[in-house]
């Protein structure tokens, strides 16, 4: 047993190097150079030949061919899309042949098929379908997590990857040399455990080959399934080499530090954090002035003094991009002593880049100034302390051992009332915010509490966010946009910014005109207007239509695209369509994103007036920002992944659970539905048949009622006791933890 851990630790070192290699076309080079006898069950020639590369060119110059990322769908694997030129619906590839070896992300060569093979032709619904004829980039050696079919016998020298990621197709691998036995469960083919593999080649037969790399534990237990996460998402458990100390830098010189900085010890400075919170990145201050208006100070922790630009330490972090926040662990973007080193905790002074304003008592901002600083942090809040604060504007006599330590000279009833100026504005500029035409769809996340020895979960709930929570974004908010102006004026050509364009138009469409049929209105000229609409109909949470609320705005969502970071650009449009805003970037949390360390930089290289020259390139810049782009992505996808494996876990401990739900989507099999309580969708198989022997109604059918996509379910068969489904509908559904593995299926149960 301990050769084999020692073993799967040296399978986890050497698969780092995988990492590292440069793309590769997959057109002209295989995915390895290994050569492999092909097992006689995989089917060759099974895809089309790519096109030649000339051929391509041509074709994209005259417009029969058009280029763009491809994106498989996590419901229905066999389907795809890929955007279509003109900005209208996206272009379907429909099954894995028209793919022809693409996987999801890779950027593709599309040709529009026929008329014939569109999917509902001379319809409204109409959707033109197309194939891929070349792969112009696709990420190299990706790594599989599944479990394996093993074939017993001399003949079967492969076995069967089955991923986790049903966008993944199934791989064989070479298992006739794996130096240890593979478990299997009982009377099965399955491996107990979890493995992973590296996807090396895909010639033109119907499965892929893999090179098995490593076992991950036994499938189904947390820690196993965790470690599934992190390496299917490119996610390092240790980026930093034992000696990276080495690259911090001294102690700094208070001494020293004034010379260049400003001095903002005696000011009552706090941060607002969660409870967990290590990496404080921000802190404010707010003084009441003599003339009636108040000094706000928005005083950021200077990450740059702590990250050398072109040491190893800033490669590395260069390359994270972001911390990964899982349910169980933070993995920080910086290493761990480095970040408390950066953090703004209290009682001791800190490096900071500050915002000092002056702000009128209706929030407007009169007067601004940038400067790098020092800081002494009085307190360490939570939200909850803050909203106890405003919960209580008129209390003075606080119990100062009810809440954290206060230092610097300045007691809990000077933060208290700091806090409550700070609140004023922060309700006034929330106001203006939307009245002027933001946008914000809001899903309250789903939480556990976990037993710190076992990892496992013990319950959960939603955190919902509150008056203090907003507080603090308001100001986060103001900070970013007034650095983007900056860095837009004084950095024209290689500003760092945050982009987040309008939805597609057909996408966006067919959300609200599926809406309409159910009497909802929504107005999507511009991202007001969507918040204006939709504000109608939200519901108090004491009314029965309180669940209204989570399902349009999970249906308004998903026509919603990604804010991207991004190098600005005077030929495109740089504004952040949610927060209708022209310009905005992220400088306010810098321990964790390093995008914000690119700004903090361009900032500072003003302030100090001494250019970097290595960011006078906008190429430089652009890179960073597409590989930002890339580990933000696959961060938020791990962390998704982390809530729904605990969330199986704690229902699988639970032996079941019974919740309510309410239906987003109604389609012929299935229905897509919210459990309101976790705030977590789930699909609903309704179809009977020898996949689904456990439903508990006897027949399902679809229909279009009223315009209206319906399902009809009879629970006996006589059809006396029936149910219609329709989008909105509550349901009782019965949740369970599927065998062998962290998922989750949903069963729709009678409300009696």
């Amino acid at each position: 047993m301990r050769t084999k851990k020692r073993f799967k630790r040296r399978q986890k070192r050497k698969i780092k190097s995988s990492f590292e290699k440069p793309n590769v076309n997959p057109n002209e080079q295989n995915r390895s150079t290994t050569n492999t006898i092909e097992p006689i069950s995989n089917h060759k020639d099974f895809y089309h030949d790519y096109m030649q590369l000339d051929d391509v060119k041509k074709g994209l110059e005259s417009g029969e061919l058009f280029e763009g990322y491809i994106r498989i769908s996590q419901k229905c694997p066999t389907e795809a899309y890929v955007p279509s030129p003109d900005k209208s619906k996206d272009i379907l590839l429909n099954g894995i042949k028209s793919r022809n070896r693409a996987l999801d992300g890779d950027k593709v060569v599309v040709k529009i098929q026929d008329k014939s093979n569109w999917r509902n032709p001379d319809t409204e619904d109409c959707q033109r379908t197309g194939y891929v004829v070349y792969i112009t980039n696709s990420k190299e050696n990706r790594i599989v997590v599944g479990s394996l079919l093993v074939d017993r016998g001399i003949v079967h020298r492969y076995s069967t990857l089955i991923p986790r990621d049903c966008r993944i197709p199934r791989l064989l691998v070479d298992t006739s040399t794996w130096p240890f036995p593979i478990d299997l469960r009982d009377g099965t083919k399955e491996s107990k455990d979890l493995f992973y593999a590296v996807l090396s080649r895909w010639d033109n037969y119907k499965i892929p080959i893999g090179i098995l790399k490593g076992v991950l534990g036994e499938s189904g237990k947390i820690n196993a399934e965790t470690e599934g996460i992190l390496i299917a998402h490119d996610i390092q458990e240790h980026p930093y080499p034992e000696d990276i100390d080495k690259y911090f830098p001294p102690s700094f010189s208070v001494e020293e530090e004034l010379k260049h900085r400003q001095d903002f010890r005696k000011h009552c400075i706090f941060s607002i954090d969660p409870p967990t919170a290590k990496d404080l990145d921000d802190a404010l201050s707010c003084v009441l002035l003599l003339n009636g208006n108040y000094e706000i100070g928005i005083h950021i922790s200077d990450v740059t003094y702590f990250v050398m630009q072109g040491t190893p330490l800033d490669e590395i972090a260069e390359k994270l991009a972001t911390s990964v926040y899982l349910i169980q662990k933070v993995y920080h973007m910086l290493p761990p002593a480095l970040t408390m080193m950066a953090s703004l905790l209290p009682g001791t002074d800190k490096l900071a880049v500050s915002i000092t304003l002056e702000m009128t008592p209706d929030a407007n901002v009169i007067s601004h100034s940038f400067s790098q600083s020092i800081i002494h942090s009085c307190a360490q809040l939570h939200y909850a302390h803050a909203q106890i604060f405003l919960e209580n504007p008129d209390k003075k006599d606080w119990d100062e051992s009810e809440f954290p330590t206060v230092y610097n000279g300045y007691t809990i009833s000077d933060c208290a009332t700091a806090v409550s100026h700070l609140h004023k504005l922060a309700a006034v500029m929330r106001e203006r915010r939307f009245s002027s035409g933001a946008l914000a769809i809001n899903q309250p996340k789903l939480s556990f509490e976990i037993d710190r020895a076992t990892c496992e979960p013990l319950s959960y709930s939603l955190y919902t966010l509150h008056e203090s929570n907003w507080l603090i974004e308001e100001f986060m908010l103001l900070a970013n946009t007034m650095v983007a102006e900056h860095l837009k004026t004084h950095f024209p050509t290689t500003a760092m910014l945050r982009n987040h364009q309008a939805p597609d138009v057909a996408p966006m469409e067919k959300a609200v005109k599926l809406l309409k049929t159910h009497d909802i209105d929504i107005d999507f000229t511009s991202a007001g207007s969507i918040q204006k609409s939709k504000a109608v109909y939200c519901q108090d949470e004491n009314s029965k239509n309180s669940h209204w609320d989570i399902i349009i705005n999970n249906i308004l969502s998903k026509p919603m695209v990604r804010a991207e970071y991004c190098v600005i650009d005077p030929d495109r449009n740089m504004s952040h369509f949610a927060l209708n805003v022209p310009y905005y970037t992220h400088f306010t949390s810098p321990i964790r994103r390093y995008p914000d360390i690119v700004v903090h930089r361009l900032l500072i290289s003003w302030l100090t007036n001494k250019p970097i020259k290595e960011y006078e390139d906008p190429k430089v810049i652009e890179k960073i920002a597409i590989n930002s782009n890339d580990r933000k992505n696959n961060a938020k996808k791990a962390s998704e992944a982390s809530a729904e494996i605990y969330a199986a876990c704690l229902i699988g401990k639970l032996g079941g659970l019974e919740v309510d739900a309410a239906i987003m989507e109604i389609k012929e099999n299935y229905f897509e539905a919210t459990v309101l309580s976790m705030n977590m969708n789930v699909r609903v198989y309704v179809n009977i048949s020898h996949n689904n022997p456990d439903l508990l109604h006897k027949i399902s059918k679809f229909l279009i009622f009223d315009n209206k996509p319906t399902l009809v379910i009879w629970w006996d068969i006589k059809g006396f006791n029936k149910q219609t489904l329709q989008l909105f509908d509550k349901v009782k559904l019965k949740l369970l933890k599927r065998e062998n593995c962290l998922k989750l299926r949903a069963i729709l149960i009678r409300d009696e």
